[in-house]
C-alpha cells in the first residue's frame, strides 16, 4: 500500500494512540463519577474514529486529493483567517477584563491572589503587543 498523505498518516497514528490509551486508563482507573465516566469514554471514541478515519484516508489516492482540494480552498482559507482574527479579539478582550477584575479585587482586598489575577493577564495583554508591532514590522517589510 502506498501512504499518499503523510501528515493524515501521522495524526491519525497519533490520534490513534491517544484513543487506546485512554480507552485503557478508563478502564484500568476508572473513576467514581458516572458523568466523568461517560465524558471520557465518548472522548476515547471520538478520538479512535477520528484516528482510525485519518488513517484509513491516508492510503486513499482519491481521499487525499479531496483532503488536498478542501485545504487549498480560498473560502476556506478566508474562514480561517477570519475566524483566527476574531479569536484573537475575543481573547484579547477576555484578558484585559479578567486584568481589570483582577486590579479591582486586589485595590479592595489587598489579597496577593488578586495581584497574580491581576498579573498574570496584564503580561499576557503586554505580550500580545509585542508579537503584534513584530508581526505588524515583519509584513509591512515584506509585502
Amino acid at each position: 500500500m502506498k501512504i499518499y498523505n503523510k501528515k493524515g498518516l501521522l495524526s491519525g497514528i497519533i490520534c490513534t494512540l491517544l484513543g487506546v490509551w485512554s480507552i485503557f486508563l478508563d478502564f484500568g482507573n476508572p473513576n467514581h463519577n458516572l458523568i466523568v465516566q461517560i465524558r471520557d469514554i465518548v472522548l476515547s471514541i471520538v478520538l479512535l474514529s477520528v484516528g482510525i478515519t485519518s488513517f484509513w484516508r491516508a492510503f486513499s489516492k482519491k481521499a487525499t486529493k479531496e483532503d488536498f482540494i478542501e485545504e487549498n480552498d480560498e473560502r476556506n482559507k478566508l474562514i480561517v483567517y477570519k475566524s483566527k482574527s476574531r479569536m484573537l479579539d475575543i481573547v484579547y478582550g477576555i484578558l484585559f477584563i479578567v486584568m481589570i477584575c483582577g486590579m479591582v479585587g486586589f485595590k479592595m482586598t489587598a489579597n496577593m491572589i488578586w495581584f497574580s489575577i491581576f498579573i498574570i493577564p496584564g503580561f499576557l495583554l503586554g505580550l500580545f503587543v509585542l508579537i503584534e508591532i513584530f508581526v505588524k514590522l515583519y509584513y509591512e517589510k515584506h509585502e
